[in-house]
């Protein structure tokens, strides 16, 4: 696997989209944080650090388009059938794209971060701490998205299923706003906050300020829930996955 791994992140830092991807999250964290169109109301009174945060959440619609499009690509132009019939497991080529997508988005995250500094954003230890939650949330969206990417092989098929992920997680937390403030009580009110810290949208919403505070579960729950979520991803993907057939 360290192989597919290593190979995995040479192809996606060869890859134009994602360094696009990597300028733009500078170029727009960098424009936004330090408020260089000039913004007012709101977002001035945000505060650099706020603004910064605020951006970060491009990211999950950046990944939204990357990992499943990137995957189905290796599909279409035989890179994974190579693999295997160089002697790895549909298992092992799973886990190297999956973490290859990981270490590219610290990349990302590290471009986003250094942007945010240079525009104005002070290192605190809020800031760290914030930047590492929505790092961890992103990796448990991407785990899913991989999941899905690595089980759908037609690229139509894996693009609507995206897109149906996204809508999922902006619904959840819509959803989870009325419940959480007016109905549910006690337990329910527990396995609902989860449920709406499961998405990395949520997360974002508690992260940027504008959820509930009664929402926030905790830090430590918030990473728990982002490792629970990677973990459970890839027990998912790895069932039956050496057994199938690619056509």
């Amino acid at each position: 696997m360290k192989n597919i791994y290593i190979s995995g992140i040479y192809r996606i830092l060869k890859n134009r989209i994602f360094i696009l991807g990597c300028i733009l999250a500078f170029v727009i964290t960098l424009v936004f944080t330090a408020n260089l169109m000039g913004m007012t109301g709101r977002f001035e009174k945000m505060g650099c650090a706020g603004r910064m945060i605020f951006i970060n959440i491009a990211m999950m619609a950046f990944f939204t388009i990357f990992v499943p499009l990137y995957t189905n690509e290796e599909y279409r132009d035989g890179t994974i059938r190579n693999k295997l019939v160089a002697g790895f497991s549909q298992k092992q080529v799973y886990l190297g794209i999956l973490f290859s997508h990981i270490t590219a988005l610290l990349g990302m995250t590290v471009c986003y971060f250094l942007a945010g500094v240079i525009g104005g954003a002070k290192i605190s230890t809020e800031l760290a701490i914030t930047t590492v939650i929505l790092f961890f949330a992103m990796c448990g969206y991407i785990s899913v998205m991989e999941f899905v990417a690595m089980r759908v092989q037609k690229t139509v098929l894996v693009a609507i299923c995206a897109f149906v992920i996204l809508n999922l997680a902006y619904n959840i937390v819509m959803i989870g706003n009325f419940f959480l403030a007016f109905i549910l009580k006690g337990t329910a009110y527990t396995i609902g906050r989860i449920i709406y810290n499961v998405s990395v949208f949520g997360q974002w919403l508690i992260q940027a300020g504008f959820a509930d505070p009664q929402t926030n579960p905790g830090n430590i729950n918030q990473l728990i829930i982002s490792v629970l979520i990677v973990v459970i991803s890839i027990l998912l993907g790895c069932i039956g996955l050496n057994k199938r057939d690619l056509k």
